[in-house]
């Protein structure tokens, strides 16, 4: 048996008919594409898929911080105001 990773599911006879409709009822929130009681696939907001692609960056640079920091680097402060100038 597969796991369903939302609380949100279509059937793909369902979202054929009106993928659209599915889309703006989810708001930001992703959703299961089901066939035959399965999920085939996941849709995900272009504000989730920007959250995810953030987080996997996340988790790929931390491993090169931590070297780095390791290797005596010594960080340095930066004013958010003088970078957006």
């Amino acid at each position: 048996m597969d796991e369903v990773m939302t609380r949100k599911t279509a059937s793909i006879s369902e979202f054929k008919q009106n993928p659209n409709q599915f889309v703006a009822e989810a708001g930001n929130e992703p959703f299961a594409v089901l066939t035959n009681n399965k999920p085939s696939f996941y849709v995900l907001s272009p504000a989730m898929f920007d959250k995810f692609q953030e987080l996997i960056f996340d988790h790929q640079i931390a491993p090169v911080v931590r070297k780095r920091l390791a290797d005596g680097r010594k960080p340095i402060k930066v004013n958010l105001a003088d970078l957006l100038k």
